[in-house]
This record gives structure tokens, sequence and C-alpha cells, in this order.
């Protein structure tokens, strides 16, 4: 195999061409929520952070599983707590008494507390439905963290109760339908608050989870084989890549709140097979791990954490659209990167403690001079921390 070839079945290991993935992900936000695209909806971009967090989690439990013979829930969720709590409360510590000082009229202490407590899904919805402070609209991306937490808390426990492989593919299989006829019900019961219901809800919300958790079975169980892949490559990485486009189009109502989730979130897995494990499609992963685009995908979790609150704070002093869209850009990046080296980089030892798992990329790859030359000559931090 080559340095920049995945194995498909479950393993402790560096992924070539995620942190590209992972980087595109979180351009489509930011392009977003700058209102640089905003025909692209942000929400898009979040389904394919969602994905990536289905298939690499189940990914890195079966290897674990494999290996030892079972899930270590304790550590799996101290894991999870050490990566992804630091760069929230950071955040949140220089970011909420910032926007309080500009606005302080639009504080909301409901906003806040589910916010960095992992509910924030519910405070939109509340938001929404129940009259509930809305609060700042720089903190509202925090409603995704909440949606993975719950898988995180879920998905374990539904390994350890199902132990097949078999049992395992119907039990997300069964998943997948459920969230498709809850959205449906939400709609037939209350139509004029099913977006918000339908978008924020972990229950309706979890097709892109759930199905990076299929991905990740069907590879394991040898249903999706390594040769099928190669033989269907440019049909998994072009055809997935325009049925991910075509997902976009608002082709109705009924559509955009109900069905959109499930077409959009098995063609975000197609072309993310097509792009990861096929050698004729290696020239992806090529441009995928070039030291800039690798190091800007490590950092996304902090990327997403900062852009809003950075553009919300600069707007209030900045005037001007591409002047605001400009020094809010440099500036997310600058606080982004020592935000991922003082929390993330440094928490890396902690992790291993409790079952991190560093590696190298196979080709051994070093950062340029290009690329932020202070932090990005950090070493790859374990697979653990490609998840949002």
């Amino acid at each position: 195999m080559t340095g920049l070839a995945n194995q498909t079945a479950a393993r402790f290991g560096y992924i070539s061409g995620l942190d590209g993935l992972r980087l595109l992900a979180v351009a489509i936000v930011i392009a977003a929520h700058y209102r640089i695209a905003p025909n692209v909806p942000g929400g898009f971009g979040v389904s394919i952070f969602f994905f990536i967090s289905g298939f690499l989690i189940t990914r890195l439990m079966l290897a674990e599983e494999k290996a030892s013979g079972s899930i270590a829930l304790g550590r799996f969720y101290i894991r999870r707590f050490i990566r992804l709590l630091p760069p929230l409360a950071l955040m949140g510590l220089v970011a909420v008494p910032a926007l309080a000082s500009i606005a302080p009229a639009d504080f909301s202490w409901s906003q806040v507390l589910l916010s960095f407590s992992y509910l924030g899904n519910l405070h939109k919805i509340g938001a929404r439905l129940l009259s509930w402070k809305e609060g700042y609209g720089a903190l509202e991306p925090l409603w995704s963290l909440a949606v993975e937490e719950h898988f995180y808390l879920a998905l374990p426990l539904l390994l350890l109760s199902v132990r097949t492989l078999r049992g395992r593919i119907q039990a997300m299989s069964g998943v997948l339908v459920g969230a498709l006829l809850l959205r449906m019900a939400v709609w037939a019961v209350a139509p004029e608050h099913a977006d918000d219901i339908n978008y924020n809800f972990t229950l309706t919300r979890i097709d892109a989870i759930g199905w990076g958790v299929m991905a990740t079975l069907l590879l394991e169980a040898g249903v999706l084989r390594r040769e099928w892949i190669e033989r269907h490559a440019q049909l998994l990485l072009w055809g997935g890549s325009c049925a991910m486009l075509a997902s976009l189009v608002h082709w109705s109502a009924y559509y955009e709140t109900v069905l959109k989730y499930t077409p959009q979130s098995a063609a975000i897995g197609a072309a993310l097979l097509g792009t990861l494990f096929p050698a004729r499609t290696a020239w992806v992963r090529r441009i995928a791990e070039l030291s800039p685009v690798r190091y800007f995908g490590r950092i996304s979790y902090e990327l997403y954490l900062w852009h809003l609150p950075v553009y919300a704070i600069v707007g209030h002093f900045v005037p001007g659209h591409f002047p605001r869209i400009a020094l809010s850009m440099l500036a997310t990046v600058l606080i982004s990167a020592g935000a991922y080296s003082i929390t993330t980089r440094r928490l890396a030892a902690l992790r291993r403690k409790f079952g991190g798992h560093p590696v190298e990329p196979a080709s051994a790859m070093k950062p340029t001079s290009a690329a932020l030359p202070t932090l990005a000559r950090s070493s790859v931090p374990s697979i653990q921390d490609y998840t949002p």
C-alpha cells in the first residue's frame, strides 16, 4: 500500500485526506456565516462534520474492541471530555464577556448555560417555540456540539449492547429509518415548527452521524469491499459530489425540512469513500495532505468555535462588509491556532494516558515553513483529534 492508502478495516492510525475534508467542512460553514457564499447553507458543512464524527468514532471503537476484546467506556468518555471541553471552555471564557460588553441587552443566561453544557440545540428550539430569549447569534453554532455529544454518549452503549456486526448494521438501519419517520411525524403534527425541530433536535438530525457509523460498519463487515470501491472510484467521488450539490437545491419545503438529510448524508458517504480509499483518487488525498491544508484541517474544531464570535466582535468596531470579513478571517485563524496550541496540543499527553493513539502520517509528512511555522511543526495528534 502506498503512503496515501488507507485501510478499509477499522484500526488505529492516521487517515490520509481526512484533514482536508474537515477543512472543506469548516470552510463551508465560515463562508455561509460570513456571507461569502450565502447560497451555500452552513448546515451542509455541519453535515460533513457529523459524517466524519460517526465514521471515525465508530472506527476507533471497533479498533479498540478488536485489540482488547471490549470498549472501555470510562476511558472513551474521558478522552472525549479532554478533547472537546477545554477548547470550548476557553472560547466561552473569552467570547462571552466580550459579547456581553458590546451587546449587554442580548445576553441570555439560558443560552450560555445550555450551550456550554451541550444542550445548545434545545435552547435553539426553545427560543423558536417557547419564546426563550435567543441570546447571541455568535453562539448558535454550539447547537451542533450538543448533537455530537449526545451521539458520543449513546454510540458506545449501542455497540456494547449489540455485539455482532450484523446486529449493529440492523440497529443503525433502524436509527436512520427512525430519524426519517420522526421528521415526517414532526411535519405532520406541527409543520410550522418542523424546520426548527428537525434541523436542531438530536434524534431528527442524527442522519449524517448515523450514515458515518454505517459506513464504518459496512466496511468492517466486508459488505463494502476495497475491490468494489476501487472499481467504482470515479462514480463514488464524482457521483457523490454531484449528489451533494443536488441535495442543496430547494426542491420543496417538505424536501428541505423532512427528506433532505437522508440523501445528503448518503451522498457525503459516497464522496468520502471515493476520496479516502481508491488508488485512482490518490490525487485528491495528495492535495488534502498539503501542509497548509492538513494544518488548518487539524485546527478546524477551533476555527468552528471562534469564527462567529470573532465576526460579531470585529463587526462591532469595523465598518464595511469586506474589511470585516478580511479582519475576522485573519483574527479567527490566529486565535484558533493559539487556542489549539494551549489546549488540544498541550493535553495530548493526558489523552494518551487514557488510551489515545498518537500516530505519524504514513508518508512521514513534515509541515513546510509556509504553513504557520511554529504551530504547524507539532506532531500529528491522535486519531481522536480528527473529530470536530
